[in-house]
Protein backbone atom coordinates (compact mmCIF):
# COMPACT_ATOMS: atom_id res chain seq x y z
CA UNK A 1 0.00 0.00 0.00
CA UNK A 2 1.29 3.54 -0.87
CA UNK A 3 2.76 5.72 1.88
CA UNK A 4 0.49 8.55 2.11
CA UNK A 5 2.49 11.82 2.60
CA UNK A 6 1.73 13.22 6.22
CA UNK A 7 1.47 16.99 4.80
CA UNK A 8 -1.27 15.15 2.52
CA UNK A 9 -3.47 13.63 5.33
CA UNK A 10 -3.47 16.79 7.36
CA UNK A 11 -4.88 18.94 4.38
CA UNK A 12 -7.28 15.86 4.29
CA UNK A 13 -8.39 16.37 8.13
CA UNK A 14 -8.00 20.09 7.74
CA UNK A 15 -10.52 19.90 4.69
CA UNK A 16 -13.02 17.35 6.25
CA UNK A 17 -13.24 20.29 8.97
CA UNK A 18 -13.72 23.05 6.93
CA UNK A 19 -16.75 21.00 5.47
CA UNK A 20 -18.09 19.90 8.15
CA UNK A 21 -21.68 21.35 7.79
CA UNK A 22 -21.51 19.82 4.40
CA UNK A 23 -19.58 16.88 4.72
CA UNK A 24 -16.41 16.22 2.74
CA UNK A 25 -15.79 12.87 3.80
CA UNK A 26 -16.23 10.19 6.70
CA UNK A 27 -13.32 8.99 8.49
CA UNK A 28 -12.28 5.99 8.28
CA UNK A 29 -9.64 5.90 11.14
CA UNK A 30 -10.74 5.58 15.17
CA UNK A 31 -7.65 8.19 15.63
CA UNK A 32 -9.12 10.59 12.39
CA UNK A 33 -12.17 10.10 13.77
CA UNK A 34 -11.34 11.56 17.57
CA UNK A 35 -9.29 14.20 15.71
CA UNK A 36 -11.81 15.76 13.88
CA UNK A 37 -14.44 15.42 16.78
CA UNK A 38 -12.07 17.23 19.23
CA UNK A 39 -11.37 19.88 16.29
CA UNK A 40 -15.14 20.56 15.90
CA UNK A 41 -16.04 20.16 19.59
CA UNK A 42 -13.57 23.07 20.20
CA UNK A 43 -14.38 25.29 17.19
CA UNK A 44 -18.43 24.71 18.18
CA UNK A 45 -17.84 26.56 21.90
CA UNK A 46 -15.87 29.16 20.57
CA UNK A 47 -17.29 32.88 20.44
CA UNK A 48 -15.94 36.17 18.59
CA UNK A 49 -14.80 37.42 21.94
CA UNK A 50 -12.16 34.29 22.82
CA UNK A 51 -11.37 34.60 19.16
CA UNK A 52 -7.19 34.46 19.96
CA UNK A 53 -8.20 31.64 23.14
CA UNK A 54 -10.06 29.46 19.74
CA UNK A 55 -6.99 29.91 17.34
CA UNK A 56 -4.60 28.79 20.07
CA UNK A 57 -6.62 26.04 20.33
CA UNK A 58 -6.65 25.09 16.75
CA UNK A 59 -2.82 25.67 16.45
CA UNK A 60 -2.54 22.81 19.02
CA UNK A 61 -4.97 20.35 17.84
CA UNK A 62 -2.39 20.74 14.61
CA UNK A 63 0.47 19.57 16.67
CA UNK A 64 -1.87 17.01 17.79
CA UNK A 65 -2.68 16.17 14.41
CA UNK A 66 0.75 15.64 12.78
CA UNK A 67 1.99 13.63 15.85
CA UNK A 68 -1.14 11.12 15.51
CA UNK A 69 -0.53 10.86 11.81
CA UNK A 70 3.22 10.15 12.34
CA UNK A 71 1.76 7.32 14.55
CA UNK A 72 -0.26 6.16 12.20
CA UNK A 73 2.39 6.28 9.25
CA UNK A 74 5.56 5.29 10.96
CA UNK A 75 5.10 1.59 10.97
CA UNK A 76 4.52 1.45 7.11
CA UNK A 77 7.21 0.53 4.18
CA UNK A 78 9.35 3.74 3.80
CA UNK A 79 7.98 5.33 -0.06
CA UNK A 80 10.60 7.53 -2.10
CA UNK A 81 11.41 10.55 -1.64
CA UNK A 82 10.30 13.47 -3.76
CA UNK A 83 11.76 14.76 -6.43
CA UNK A 84 13.72 17.60 -4.84
CA UNK A 85 12.50 21.34 -6.05
CA UNK A 86 14.37 23.47 -7.82
CA UNK A 87 14.75 26.45 -5.70
CA UNK A 88 15.85 30.26 -7.53
CA UNK A 89 15.56 33.76 -7.08
CA UNK A 90 12.47 33.81 -9.83
CA UNK A 91 11.05 30.65 -8.89
CA UNK A 92 10.44 31.35 -5.18
CA UNK A 93 9.66 35.22 -5.85
CA UNK A 94 6.96 33.49 -8.42
CA UNK A 95 5.62 31.55 -5.37
CA UNK A 96 5.28 34.05 -3.39
CA UNK A 97 4.10 36.94 -5.65
CA UNK A 98 1.06 34.31 -6.14
CA UNK A 99 0.15 34.43 -2.67
CA UNK A 100 0.74 38.26 -2.62
CA UNK A 101 -1.53 38.60 -5.40
CA UNK A 102 -4.56 36.99 -3.11
CA UNK A 103 -3.84 39.48 -0.47
CA UNK A 104 -3.37 42.61 -2.57
CA UNK A 105 -5.53 42.23 -6.23
CA UNK A 106 -9.33 43.00 -6.66
CA UNK A 107 -9.59 39.32 -8.41
CA UNK A 108 -8.04 37.78 -5.04
CA UNK A 109 -9.46 35.85 -2.16
CA UNK A 110 -9.31 38.84 -0.08
CA UNK A 111 -11.12 40.89 -2.35
CA UNK A 112 -13.36 38.66 -2.87
CA UNK A 113 -14.90 37.46 0.47
CA UNK A 114 -14.87 41.20 1.04
CA UNK A 115 -17.32 41.74 -1.99
CA UNK A 116 -19.23 38.66 -0.79
CA UNK A 117 -19.88 39.74 2.74
CA UNK A 118 -20.59 43.32 1.71
CA UNK A 119 -23.38 41.61 -0.47
CA UNK A 120 -24.68 39.74 1.95
CA UNK A 121 -24.02 36.76 -0.35
CA UNK A 122 -24.03 34.14 2.73
CA UNK A 123 -24.35 30.96 0.00
CA UNK A 124 -21.61 31.81 -2.31
CA UNK A 125 -19.45 32.13 0.88
CA UNK A 126 -20.03 28.85 2.07
CA UNK A 127 -18.83 27.90 -1.13
CA UNK A 128 -15.98 29.78 -1.89
CA UNK A 129 -14.21 29.63 1.38
CA UNK A 130 -14.55 25.46 1.13
CA UNK A 131 -13.05 26.02 -2.32
CA UNK A 132 -10.63 28.79 -1.08
CA UNK A 133 -9.25 26.41 0.72
CA UNK A 134 -8.06 23.96 -1.58
CA UNK A 135 -6.83 26.29 -4.22
CA UNK A 136 -5.24 28.91 -1.77
CA UNK A 137 -4.41 27.48 1.41
CA UNK A 138 -3.04 23.58 -0.16
CA UNK A 139 -1.51 24.57 -3.61
CA UNK A 140 -0.43 28.11 -3.35
CA UNK A 141 0.66 28.06 0.56
CA UNK A 142 2.01 24.67 -0.07
CA UNK A 143 3.96 25.06 -2.75
CA UNK A 144 5.70 28.18 -0.63
CA UNK A 145 6.18 26.56 1.75
CA UNK A 146 8.32 23.72 0.38
CA UNK A 147 10.75 25.87 -0.60
CA UNK A 148 11.83 26.83 2.50
CA UNK A 149 15.65 26.65 3.52
CA UNK A 150 14.86 26.64 7.26
CA UNK A 151 13.27 23.19 8.77
CA UNK A 152 12.33 24.77 11.83
CA UNK A 153 10.68 27.82 9.84
CA UNK A 154 8.69 24.81 7.26
CA UNK A 155 7.33 23.97 10.65
CA UNK A 156 6.12 26.83 11.71
CA UNK A 157 4.94 28.28 8.45
CA UNK A 158 2.38 25.07 8.66
CA UNK A 159 0.95 26.12 11.98
CA UNK A 160 0.68 29.50 9.33
CA UNK A 161 -1.23 27.55 6.79
CA UNK A 162 -3.40 26.16 9.27
CA UNK A 163 -4.46 29.75 10.73
CA UNK A 164 -5.70 30.35 7.16
CA UNK A 165 -7.55 27.70 7.32
CA UNK A 166 -8.95 28.59 10.76
CA UNK A 167 -9.97 31.92 9.50
CA UNK A 168 -11.87 30.56 6.13
CA UNK A 169 -13.75 28.04 8.52
CA UNK A 170 -14.99 31.55 11.07
CA UNK A 171 -15.71 33.32 7.33
CA UNK A 172 -17.92 29.80 6.79
CA UNK A 173 -19.60 29.65 10.41
CA UNK A 174 -20.57 33.45 10.13
CA UNK A 175 -21.90 32.52 6.87
CA UNK A 176 -24.34 29.50 7.54
CA UNK A 177 -28.35 29.52 7.82
CA UNK A 178 -29.34 30.94 11.62
CA UNK A 179 -25.81 32.00 11.78
CA UNK A 180 -24.89 34.80 9.45
CA UNK A 181 -22.77 37.49 11.70
CA UNK A 182 -21.63 39.82 9.74
CA UNK A 183 -19.49 41.29 12.69
CA UNK A 184 -18.07 37.87 12.78
CA UNK A 185 -17.07 37.50 9.08
CA UNK A 186 -15.49 40.75 8.88
CA UNK A 187 -13.20 39.62 12.53
CA UNK A 188 -12.25 36.55 10.34
CA UNK A 189 -11.39 38.05 7.28
CA UNK A 190 -9.06 40.42 9.10
CA UNK A 191 -7.19 37.48 10.97
CA UNK A 192 -6.82 35.90 7.11
CA UNK A 193 -5.41 39.39 6.50
CA UNK A 194 -2.95 39.06 9.41
CA UNK A 195 -2.09 35.28 8.64
CA UNK A 196 -1.07 35.75 4.79
CA UNK A 197 0.86 38.78 5.45
CA UNK A 198 2.71 36.55 7.75
CA UNK A 199 3.07 33.80 5.76
CA UNK A 200 4.77 36.23 3.23
CA UNK A 201 7.52 37.34 5.40
CA UNK A 202 8.81 33.79 5.16
CA UNK A 203 10.25 34.51 1.48
CA UNK A 204 12.96 37.16 3.08
CA UNK A 205 14.27 33.66 5.06
CA UNK A 206 14.93 31.59 1.74
CA UNK A 207 18.55 30.90 1.35
CA UNK A 208 19.99 30.19 -1.91
CA UNK A 209 23.14 28.60 -2.92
Amino acid sequence: MPRLSTATTIAALICCCLGSVRAFVAPTSPVTAAIIKSTQTSSHHATSTSLEATRRNFIDQSIATITATSIIFQAQPAAAKEAPIEITPQIVQEAFDAIRNELTSSSGVVATLSNLIDNGSFEEILQYTKESDAYFRRAKLGKARKMLTDKDLKGEAVLMSNAVTFDLIGINRASRPGKENREDQLRYLEELKKDIAKFLELEKTVVFD
